[in-house]
């Protein structure tokens, strides 16, 4: 079955607005460890032995990997990940006496503190760099491990630093945990001048020079995980390019004409009503309707997902393999809203408040998951959804049964939308840990209100995602021009784009990751607005103005039509082909 004749169903047409006590003395350890191939004694320090004059480099116990401030960052709320030695001053850590046995854990490089973003208490919430304001949620004390380790615990969470499921990948992001002793929340404490720097020279460096060089004793790895969106030798990366990345929705002839890096697709129905659907050797005549058997009856359920991924992965340009990858647009509590009998918006709040409904849903997603597996894939999650949520005020305050529906995976989650939330993010990360996860950016109040569509976002957790999805408009600027469409002038300017950009960079410094756009009008002005065949600039504008593209974090532009009468990648005249052809020939833009 081809990509063409697909069943999958496009995106719904409407957008919706949305203590243990420190001494103070010092003494030191004596330990070994493992440096350039070679085995040298280094000094450490324990619980008991903090200096707050020494800068440390802080070595998880599970992975060897350091604490790092991803890409030599600067700004509030940039991501702290784990990455392989290089000496660099991004990978060292004052620890300030906050008093009563607490520090506060200041990067070298940025001068920001080591912060539980939102104060949150959620397990599993991620942890960035902060300007230091001497909060609780800034402050942590040591516990002891065995061999000289320590437990890092937030004064006001209670909870543990730690490397979620001992993920051993540079890039590696940090969280909070419960505290169990578990060795990837033991730390050790390396005075910063006790040995050179090892591993990947500069992998978590960015465009800024360290002042303290790292030894160039090891080889830069063929591909950075895809989370976070740093990484690289002297730029960021994001899904293993460090350049940004091109793609969209097209058939197999038109993702083979161009060097294209991503397609996306939609994965949306009503769940499974029962588990036997998950279990079953093959789907049956009767399962056409849900999304895990739109390949029919003669496949396995859960191919539509295995399928695409293989096509993706087996992609070729000019005869020769050149993998793409897949983003998911992950689009069902539309339809859970039509079980709970009110369809979009409303229904969809009062389905996730049903235990029966939640389980479904949320048995539907694990299986997705898992048919992803360890592809390097992407999921973009359930556009137009937040944007509902945002509508009704604080997503904290938002109710959701969402430790009843599954209290194995998210147990130990808020009962809200921002529950929810961390509950998908965090199942992505355990089913399918190489894959990316976006929220999807529906703050369709922007233009008047971007403050509080970054409180909402931090409130929802997107600093534990991966990347930020949103779309910048979902039908051709010709189409909404018609006066039958509302005589609408969805057309670009400058300034209307600088805003828009603006917008996209601001959201990405609050949250500290990328932004995804998709879902981008593919038309452009050659055409004559007919059916399939809208003018639009977008397509032009972006290709014409990239490097304001990359200096808003925008880590991809994917482009295709959001409803069935607009210009597509087949009908546009090859105009979406031959510029990225052009981009990719150019060497394209780097990330920042």
């Amino acid at each position: 079955m081809s990509p063409e004749a697909s069943p999958g169903p496009r995106r719904r047409q409407t957008h919706r607005g949305l203590r243990l006590h420190q001494r103070r003395s010092f003494w030191a350890a004596v330990s070994l460890a493992v440096v350039g191939g070679s085995v040298v004694a280094i000094n450490t320090a324990s619980a008991d032995t903090v200096d707050t004059n020494a800068w440390y480099v802080l070595v998880n116990h599970n992975t060897g990997e350091v604490l790092d401030d991803l890409g030599y960052a600067t700004n509030d709320g940039a991501s702290v990940v784990q990455w392989s030695r290089t000496g660099g001053i991004n990978q060292q850590w004052k620890f300030i006496d906050a008093g009563d046995g607490n520090y506060r854990l200041e990067n070298r490089n940025s001068g920001k503190v080591l912060d539980d973003y939102g104060w949150s208490k959620t397990e599993g919430s991620q942890l960035v760099q902060w300007r230091d304001l001497n909060g609780a949620n800034q402050q942590f004390h040591l516990e002891k491990s065995p061999d000289g380790y320590v437990r890092l615990i937030n004064q006001f969470s209670g909870k543990a630093v730690e490397v979620p499921l001992g993920s051993k990948a540079d890039g590696g992001h940090i969280a909070q945990y419960h505290d169990w002793n578990g060795t990837n929340q033991q730390w050790q404490l390396v005075p910063a001048d006790s040995v050179s720097g090892t591993g990947n020279p500069g992998n978590s460096g960015s465009s800024a020079t360290p002042t303290t060089p790292a030894t160039p004793s090891g080889t830069r790895p063929t591909s950075a995980p895809p989370t976070p969106a740093g990484g690289g030798s002297s730029a960021k990366r994001f899904m293993g390019s460090s350049t940004v990345l091109i793609g969209g929705s097209m058939s197999d002839a038109s993702a083979a004409a161009a060097p294209f890096d991503v397609r996306y697709a939609y994965v949306h129905s009503q769940p499974a009503p029962s588990s036997d659907y998950y279990s079953a050797a093959r789907c049956h005549d009767g399962w056409s309707g849900w999304w895990g058997c739109w390949n029919g009856s003669t496949t396995a359920p859960g191919t539509y997902v295995t399928w695409r991924d293989s096509v993706a992965a087996q992609a070729t340009y000019k005869g020769s393999p050149r993998p793409q990858k897949m983003l998911w647009t992950w689009y069902s509590l539309r339809d859970l809203g039509d079980l709970a009998g009110e369809g979009d918006g409303p229904g969809e709040v009062k389905a996730i408040n049903r235990v029966d409904l939640l389980t479904r849903y949320l048995n539907d997603y694990r299986f997705f998951l898992q048919k992803i597996g360890t592809s390097h894939d992407m999921i973009d999650l359930e556009p137009d959804f937040w944007g509902y949520v945002r509508s009704l005020g604080d997503p904290r305050q938002v109710a959701a049964q969402v430790t009843a529906a599954d209290p194995t995976d998210c147990g130990s989650q808020q009962n809200s939308a921002a529950g929810l939330a961390q509950c998908l993010i965090s199942m992505a990360h355990k089913y399918a840990p190489n894959t990316a996860v976006g929220m999807h950016l529906s703050c369709f109040d922007w233009q008047q209100n971007t403050s509080q569509c970054v409180k909402d976002y931090a409130a929802l957790g997107a600093q534990n995602a991966d990347f930020l999805a949103t779309d910048v408009s979902d039908r051709d600027a010709g189409w909404y021009a018609q006066p039958a469409h509302g005589g609408l002038d969805k057309f670009w300017t400058d300034q209307k784009a600088a805003a828009q950009l603006a917008f996209y960079k601001t959201m990405a410094e609050s949250v500290g990751k990328p932004v995804v756009l998709w879902q981008i009008p593919v038309g452009n002005m050659a055409q004559n607005d007919t059916l399939n065949h809208y003018k639009d600039d977008k397509v032009d504008w972006f290709f014409g103005h990239m490097a304001q593209v990359a200096a808003a974090h925008i880590a991809g532009l994917l482009f295709g039509p959001g409803q069935q009468e607009q210009t597509s990648v087949e009908t546009d005249g090859g105009n979406l082909i031959s510029k990225t052809i052009a981009y990719h020939n150019s060497g394209g833009v780097a990330l920042k």
